[in-house]
């Protein structure tokens, strides 16, 4: 658990303003954001590091924001 407070303490703004970029709204950032990092925990014994860990957590956080854009797309706009 130490090593992953570890990674959300150094990614987590990184993260978060990556996908404040792509929703322009804070709210929903910060949504994407903790749901993000949730499941970055339930996978990370999967992360075989081949890619440098931001670029992992940035590609869980690109999916579960097009996850929300499909499940919310009626109420957006």
């Amino acid at each position: 658990m130490d090593e992953f407070e570890s990674i959300y303490n150094k990614y987590f703004k990184d993260v978060y303003l990556y996908i404040k970029s792509m929703s322009k709204n804070e709210d929903t950032a910060e949504e994407i954001t903790a749901e993000t990092f949730f499941k970055a925990m339930q996978s990370l014994d999967s992360f075989k590091g081949t890619c440098n860990i931001r670029i992992w957590l940035c590609q869980i956080a690109k999916n579960c924001y097009f996850t929300y854009l499909r499940k919310n797309k009626n109420n957006i706009g």
